[in-house]
């Protein structure tokens, strides 16, 4: 699977939007999936699935980049976020964050099975100053997400913040 031990596929059809995260959900592929979800939507896609069968772990960050997609949603009036084939761990890091809250934990669902997937890759390497921003962007949507998750990340927002503000 090339440098990263993860990688993101994607399908579209009519107003749905196929993701499978293979590998680790982290902070080297959020704004991968936030870009995709920001164009896509544009576009008129109003649905996302996500498929998490063949993920192995995701980090904060790229469970406050779903959070965002799920308070995007909400916005535009469309629905949360489906997550489906979760693990019992991913299902229990959602909910340890107060995600189930904002998205839709599905069931086993064979949609989109069928589709035909592309992986999805960067126009170009994101600076370290793009890097902090989207990790800044994840943590805050978690704390707007479920304010439980405040006291977790307050310090991370705060460190972010600051190396933000003295760049």
């Amino acid at each position: 699977m090339g440098m990263t031990d993860s990688s993101i596929l994607i399908a579209q059809e009519s107003e749905s939007a196929f993701v499978k995260v293979i590998g680790k959900g982290s902070f080297k592929n959020a704004k991968l999936l936030k870009d995709f979800s920001e164009t896509v939507r544009k576009e008129g896609i109003t649905r996302f699935i996500l498929d998490l069968q063949l993920c192995k772990h995701m980090d904060s960050t790229f469970m406050g980049v779903l959070a965002g997609l799920a308070s995007e949603q909400k916005k535009h009036e469309g629905d949360p976020p489906k997550v489906v084939h979760l693990s019992g761990r991913n299902r229990e890091l959602l909910e340890t964050l107060g995600l189930d809250k904002v998205l839709t934990l599905g069931d086993d669902s064979e949609e989109g099975s069928d589709k035909d997937y592309e992986q999805l890759k960067t126009l170009n390497e994101e600076s370290k100053e793009e890097a902090a921003k989207t990790m800044l962007e994840a943590h805050e949507n978690l704390i707007e997400a479920d304010q439980r998750n405040a006291t977790k990340f307050q310090d991370v927002v705060k460190f972010l913040r600051h190396k933000l503000d003295s760049q």
